[in-house]
Parts: C-alpha cells; structure tokens; sequence
C-alpha cells in the first residue's frame, strides 16, 4: 500500500508540474497560494508528498486545474473548447476578460522564452 501511494504521489506530481509549467507558473507563486514553503511545494512536484483536499481546491480556484485531471490523469472536460462558440454566447465583458487572461499568458511566455 505504502508503495502504491508514493507512485500516486509521484503521478500526481508530474501532472501538477506539467500543469505549473503550462500555465508558465513559478513554483513560488504556487507555494505562496498553497500557503506552504517553496521546500513542501518542490516535494509535492517530486511526488515525496501527497497533495490535499483543500489544496486541491485551491489550485482549482486559482488557476482552474482540474483535480480530476491532477489525481487521475484525465481531463474531466470531456468538451473541446470552441473559441468561436465562446465568444458568440458570452458578454462583451466575459470576452474581454477571456482576451486579457490569454494576452497576460502569452505576454508570459514570450518573457520566459518559452514561446
């Protein structure tokens, strides 16, 4: 069981890593989130430690990871994301605000080189 759960740990680390890394996230800006160190957040990515419910939440809240997907490995979205359909059904506000969050993130990427 103990071995079983360390390899859980070890997933789910890999999915929160690769998600941090998408949204081009720092491992910082996490923690601080999380309200844990820098040093529990690296174990929590290393698989070392296990994530909890309320931080599970937290990710989910702030930056819209799936805990499905965290836990699991599958995306609970079972829909693609029509860009079109979107903003054709959404207030001149949502849209705007959907644009700025998608302007920051590329801004983002360009600054890290990650483009």
């Amino acid at each position: 069981m103990k071995t079983e759960r360390k390899n859980i740990n070890i997933q789910i680390g890999k999915r929160l890593r690769e998600s941090r890394t998408n949204m081009n996230v720092d491992k910082a800006e996490i923690a601080k989130v999380l309200d844990i160190t820098e040093e529990h957040y690296r174990k929590l990515e290393a698989g070392a430690t296990g994530l909890s419910v309320d931080k599970l939440l937290a990710l989910y809240h702030t930056y819209g990871m799936d805990p499905t997907y965290l836990i699991t490995g599958v995306s609970s979205n079972v829909m693609d994301f029509n860009l079109d359909y979107y903003v054709a059904n959404s207030s001149k506000e949502q849209r705007n605000q959907f644009f700025d969050r998608v302007l920051a993130y590329l801004s983002k990427l360009i600054r890290s080189g990650n483009a």
